[in-house]
């Protein structure tokens, strides 16, 4: 595991940030961190980084633990946005990058810090300087410093923060290739479509505590709601069509025009169109409602927000 978290707690006064977390950040992953606002994900950020310290608990940072002695070879080898970057308002894009390679020891040629700014879409603004930037140039530019040196781990705080919909695209496309480029990521995002896009894993935790982790398609996939089906007859036959469902331990919910919503133990959806044909009831259409990431992250926080 490049990142993990092993039994962590950590407490502001009275209120509680952290739990008892456990979870991993396997190399070559993208992993989604989610959660809703207050859940303790940017403390969970914080802490991976060596920026606060657990109460309980440790974290590891590419094997080494914070405060330990190869910690800081660890921190080198990690890019990080958190909370919005830091930037020299006075400085160009450019400029910045180098300011940020030489800060972190690192002799970045000129040819690399502007493929970096190509990457991220600011290669016609590397001469502008950032303090003129919009939120969503600043998070690229942010995104960019991350990127220099290719660390082996990247940290990524609501990267798509101020973005227009087609910068959105463009970003989450960048981070889902990383892997490619040698990179493992922990993202932190409230724009659950988009992780479900741009991830492989994914990591939910709500009020300090982990509810869900692992790969993508296993925490969507086990959901546990059962198969749900979207059902339609006539409009003067739902009250049967709701009252044999029922009948048979389904959940039937009408949804208005002749629709029904159907949940349970059903393996096939022709079984409800034969189990009402039986009645003398015909489906005029049936379609299955697969669960996706936001259904799944509502279920297991309670219907919090991200």
């Amino acid at each position: 595991m490049l990142a993990s978290f092993e039994g962590v707690g950590k407490s502001f006064g009275d209120t509680v940030a952290l739990e008892g977390l456990s979870f991993g950040v396997p190399e070559g992953s993208v992993c989604g961190l989610l959660g809703p606002n207050g859940s303790g994900k940017t403390t969970a950020i914080r802490l991976l980084l060596g920026l606060t310290r657990p109460d309980a608990g440790s974290t590891s940072l590419l094997g080494s633990r914070s405060g330990g002695r190869s910690f800081a070879g660890a921190i080198r080898q990690t890019g990080a946005l958190v909370e919005g970057p830091s930037l020299y308002s006075r400085a160009s894009a450019r400029q910045n990058m180098r300011i940020q390679a030489a800060a972190l020891r690192l002799r970045r040629p000129e040819a690399e810090i502007d493929g970096l700014l190509r990457l991220v879409g600011l290669e016609e603004r590397a001469a502008t300087r950032a303090g003129g930037f919009s939120m969503g140039m600043k998070q690229r530019l942010g995104l960019a410093i991350a990127l220099l040196g290719s660390p082996r781990l990247v940290i990524l705080d609501e990267p798509t923060n101020g973005l227009d919909p087609s910068g959105i695209v463009e970003i989450r496309d960048l981070i889902s290739k990383l892997p490619e480029r040698g990179m493992t990521v922990l993202v932190s995002s409230h724009l659950l479509s988009e992780v479900e896009l741009m991830c492989d894993r994914v990591t939910i935790i709500n009020r300090g505590r982990l509810v869900a982790d692992g790969r993508l398609s296993e925490v969507v996939g086990s959901s546990g709601d059962g198969a749900r089906y979207s059902v339609t007859v006539s409009e003067h036959e739902v009250s049967a069509a709701v009252g044999c469902l029922v009948s048979l331990g389904l959940v039937a919910e009408p949804m208005g025009r002749g629709l029904i919503s159907v949940s349970g133990p059903v393996t096939d959806g022709s079984q409800l169109s034969c189990v009402l044909a039986a009645e003398g009831i015909y489906v005029s259409g049936l379609s299955q409602n697969k669960p996706d990431l936001e259904s799944v992250f509502l279920s297991l926080t309670e219907g919090g927000t991200s």
